[in-house]
């Protein structure tokens, strides 16, 4: 009974310590999406150090042992992957573009998206286009309404794997692990975007998009929306388990932000707001032409909101 006490303590412990390394930024969520990405081997190594525990269960100080080198190893390797990977280029792998109707001027994007590195920019060419580096990505799904006006367009590559082979999957996996992905949404379209994501290592550069609402429902990882003032009203939500969270804002606009979570920090720079009712808002957010409404949901992390010259 003892031993299970200490185990716990010590449990509750590292939680702990985790928590408020992520509020410092200490830890680089890299680590979470490079977990997630390896699940496999991740596996595979708490199984043989559980194995080692079960074998020398007298020893308590071997449980330590293997288990700080564990996330010492993990650590280490998610830096090294990190490093290697930052200076990847653009490549055409499971290209995609979808043309631009004449008639169209308003968009409805549905991403379904596992663990990958995600870039979201702009385009004046297509009504989308880009690359996804992910183990079973399928053309994009478009369908338009109301004469072509309106197209939606389902990006899926979270569904099961069952049409992949074991083999298959794993190579693909190891291929994609350290590949960035991007999509380039049509500038001049009003889009409404949902986005599902799982290990979260994204950018969402939207500075020069028009949009209307975006829905980010993300796991564990780092996320980072640039806004701009493209259209006169903006909604955002941001729902995530644990996350790095970075929001770049005109400096121009009115700015209504709420956040809630049960360990978050949240940091406020170069923009003049005032805490009400529960919202921190612009001061000039009444009178603002362009107006952008934050609603951040998070169990875990750190939230950033920089106001930026447009």
């Amino acid at each position: 009974m003892k031993t299970k006490g200490i185990g716990v303590g010590v449990a509750f412990i590292f939680v702990g310590i985790i928590a408020i390394l992520i509020q410092f930024n200490v830890i680089d969520f890299s680590v979470i999406s490079f977990a997630i990405r390896n699940i496999g081997y991740i596996i595979a190594a708490i199984l043989i150090v559980t194995g080692i525990n079960l074998i020398f269960q007298k020893y308590y100080f071997v449980k330590i042992i293997t288990w700080i080198t564990f996330f010492i190893v993990l650590f280490l390797l998610s830096y090294l992957n990190s490093d290697n990977s930052s200076n990847k280029n653009y490549e055409a792998n499971d290209f995609f573009e979808v043309v631009k109707r004449e008639e169209t001027d308003f968009g409805e994007l549905q991403l379904n998206i596992g663990a990958v590195r995600l870039m979201i920019g702009s385009t004046d060419a297509n009504l989308i286009e880009g690359n996804i580096n992910a183990v079973n990505f399928e053309d994009p799904v478009v369908t338009y309404r109301d004469d072509n006006k309106r197209a939606h367009i389902k990006i899926d590559t979270a569904s099961s794997f069952t049409k992949w082979n074991i083999d298959e999957i794993f190579s693909r996996s190891k291929r994609i692990s350290n590949e960035n992905s991007y999509i380039f949404l049509n500038q001049d379209v009003l889009w409404d975007i949902n986005l599902n994501l799982g290990a979260v290592d994204k950018e969402f550069n939207m500075s020069q998009l028009r949009v209307g609402k975006l829905d980010v429902n993300g796991g564990a990882g780092s996320l980072k929306l640039i806004v701009g003032e493209k259209h006169e009203h903006t909604k955002i939500s941001v729902k995530a388990g644990v996350s790095g969270l970075e929001i770049y804002v005109p400096k121009n606009s009115g700015v209504k932000l709420s956040s809630t979570g049960v360990l978050n920090s949240l940091d406020i720079v170069d923009l003049h707001m005032i805490k009400n009712n529960g919202y921190y808002v612009s001061e000039t957010y009444e009178e603002s032409e362009n107006k952008i409404e934050i609603d951040i949901k998070m169990g875990i992390g750190s939230v950033t909101i920089k106001g930026i010259d447009e």
